[in-house]
């Protein structure tokens, strides 16, 4: 019982994190997070005050809520293994960026999500469909596709399982569900590059170009573009990925 018990409390305060980031710097309220997390108001609080404790979470400037601490900012500025990935790509997405115009973003892996670790964008114009530390489900768009393709079948497939209900779940214009994922995933691996045909935002498509990891100490990473859905044949597609190939300097 301790065990499940200690579980539980780890799982809870893990979600209550990804919450407090999605909601940002003026903070949620309590009532709002036991809700989210359908759990009782004292059970949430309780796992707030030890995140507190800890600096994790912060009372917000508005009574009652409260939002990520800076020891999670600490933290995350102590974790090295995307640094060199991340100064090593930027020069060759900005210069494709510079080119297309297109708004171009580092997908990396977290757990059984797909997070933002960099975005170089030319316009000051909503392009992108997340920023930079946002997340969504391994296999959910062309960035996270491709990351998926970099993985073992064995790791794809407790991915594709374990995200089943969320792929349902997840805001799209287009039906979205494990099979779908799958067949995506698929087509990236004989294809070379993933293809989102406007799943998720009108009139919008996405390509993504995954880049294994060079050595042990690095981590599986995919380079990925929104375009109009328009644009999205097979020539241009073909063309577009080759331009930023070229621009990254990766050679297969």
């Amino acid at each position: 019982m301790t065990t499940n018990n200690s579980s539980s409390n780890a799982s809870r305060a893990l979600d209550i994190l990804l919450l407090l980031g999605d909601y940002g710097e003026d903070g949620a309220a309590l009532a709002e997070i036991a809700k989210s997390l359908n759990v009782a108001k004292s059970a949430a609080h309780r796992t707030l005050m030890a995140l507190t404790e800890q600096g994790f979470a912060e009372p917000a400037e508005r009574y009652g809520h409260y939002r990520l601490g800076s020891a999670i900012f600490l933290l995350a500025q102590r974790q090295q293994r995307l640094t060199p990935q991340i100064q090593k790509l930027q020069p060759g997405m900005t210069e494709f960026t510079k080119k297309t115009g297109y708004t171009t973003y580092i997908i990396a892996q977290s757990g059984f999500d797909a997070v933002c670790a960099e975005m170089i964008s030319r316009s000051i114009l909503p392009q992108q469909q997340f920023g930079i530390g946002e997340r969504m489900p391994l296999g959910i768009a062309a960035g996270s596709v491709a990351l998926m393709a970099t993985l073992p079948e064995g790791e794809r497939e407790a991915i594709l399982q374990a995200n089943t209900e969320r792929y349902t779940q997840y805001p799209a214009v287009r039906h979205v569900d494990v099979d779908v994922v799958k067949q995506q995933v698929n087509e990236t691996l004989a294809r070379g590059y993933a293809v989102n045909m406007g799943y998720y935002l009108p009139g919008v498509g996405g390509l993504g170009l995954p880049l294994p990891k060079p050595n042990p100490f690095r981590v599986n990473v995919a380079i990925s573009f929104n375009i109009p859905l328009e644009n999205m044949k097979p020539d241009v597609m073909d063309n577009l990925i080759d331009q930023l190939k070229e621009c990254l300097n990766v050679t297969n």
